[in-house]
């Protein structure tokens, strides 16, 4: 049985007892990141909207680099000051950061990969109801009039923070610092609420928590058995990558 599923205290890199957080503190930096990522969005457009920029641009770039990014990568960077880490590094803070041999990403990425995938197509009628239920968003009504000479370069932009940085950022929040301190009274429920916190944390689309919960359980048990947030990240990364195939190719199509 893996460490994370039993009720006894996770170890850290060097062997010492990782402590536990409080349900509270655990709920809070689950949340935190999603609430001002939300809030600091809905401010940019109230502030700074104008038709005729792509909404993407304050959704996907400028939310990530000033609230997302620096939230999540500055707290563990906080973290590893007061534990007088030196230079970049993140020992003791992020747990699962054992490396990973280049055969073994050929193992670890599909094992994540093939069950996520399964799981998104078999749930899709589920999300496509859930979204037409509860499918209202509060960016919706910031569209952009006409075309843009901006927008392959917010398309860039986005493409490398969504689809490269936020996906090593969360998996190093995540999994690698907030996953292995869930709090003791979960026992073995810790990987699949750790999910379900997960999931919830992404507010601007709550017709994905189901799917997203389970959907994101291979990469949460891959990290667990190899101890490393690194097949995670690499996977992340992919299945975000994809989700720009149909805007790069709408695009290119022009």
């Amino acid at each position: 049985m893996n460490a994370l599923a039993s009720n006894r205290t996770e170890e850290g890199p060097t062997g010492s007892a990782i402590k536990p957080h409080s349900l509270g503190k655990c709920l809070f930096l689950h949340f935190a990141p999603g609430i001002a990522n939300v809030a600091a969005t809905l401010l940019g457009f109230a502030t700074l909207w104008n038709p005729s920029l792509p909404p993407e641009l304050l959704i996907g770039v400028l939310s990530n680099v000033f609230v997302l990014i620096p939230m999540q990568l500055g707290y563990l960077y906080y973290l590893a000051k007061k534990r007088h880490n030196p230079g970049w590094s993140l020992e003791g803070i992020v747990v699962y950061n054992q490396p990973v041999s280049g055969f073994r990403y050929f193992i670890w990425v599909p094992t994540i990969l093939v069950p996520t995938a399964i799981i998104f197509v078999a749930f899709e009628p589920i999300t496509h109801r859930l979204e037409n239920l509860v499918g209202f968003s509060v960016f919706a009504k910031y569209q952009m009039i006409g075309i843009s000479d901006v927008t392959g370069i917010v398309l860039i932009a986005n493409i490398v923070l969504t689809g490269m940085l936020v996906p090593i950022t969360e998996e190093l929040y995540f999994r690698g610092y907030l996953l292995p301190r869930m709090p003791g009274q979960f026992g073995r429920l810790k990987p699949a609420i750790h999910s379900l916190l997960f999931s919830i944390y992404h507010f601007d689309a709550p017709w994905m928590i189901p799917v997203r919960t389970l959907g994101i359980l291979p990469l949460i048990y891959t990290t667990i058995h190899s101890r490393s947030v690194r097949p995670g990240i690499v996977a992340h990364c992919m299945v975000n990558l994809a989700d720009f195939v149909d805007s790069i190719s709408r695009r290119i199509g022009r």
